[in-house]
């Protein structure tokens, strides 16, 4: 039984458009999209296919462009900041791996043993020493 080139769902034995069901027959050609009860079928889609193409182009195109101009300032602002924008994430590691706020914390012995070790070789003085000694120990 072949149902080729029926336009309607009315054209189609009801068991055996029970059985294949009205999506099965549309998307087989046996139905028309517009006539099995889809609004305005996939017509729209079709006939608007140039304009959403144009559009969707038009986006992909400004998007390369604003890439490449974001892309352009970075670069240029590396440059001015003496920086080689090639390399500028392994130089910010680097640079946040050498800082201070990421070093480990000295215990409160490393602290006292540096301390002492100033006062040995003249560098403080007693008394600082001592405010240094107790500052440390209240941390």
């Amino acid at each position: 039984m072949i149902f080729a080139g029926t336009t309607t769902t009315d054209d189609i034995p009801p068991e055996v458009l029970e059985q294949m069901g009205i999506e099965d027959a549309v998307d087989f050609g046996y139905v028309d999209p517009e006539l099995a009860g889809y609004p305005g079928g996939l017509g729209f889609i079709f006939e608007s296919f140039d304009v959403i193409f144009g559009i969707v182009a038009l986006l992909v195109l400004v998007g390369f462009i604003f890439t490449a101009f974001i892309w352009v300032r970075n670069y240029k602002a590396g440059k001015n900041a003496g920086l080689d924008p090639f390399t500028l994430q392994t130089e910010l590691a680097v640079r946040a791996a050498n800082s201070e706020m990421l070093a480990p914390k000295k215990t409160v012995e490393q602290k006292l043993i540096e301390l002492d070790g100033l006062l040995a070789r003249g560098l403080i003085t007693r008394d600082e020493h001592t405010q240094a000694r107790l500052k440390a120990l209240g941390d």
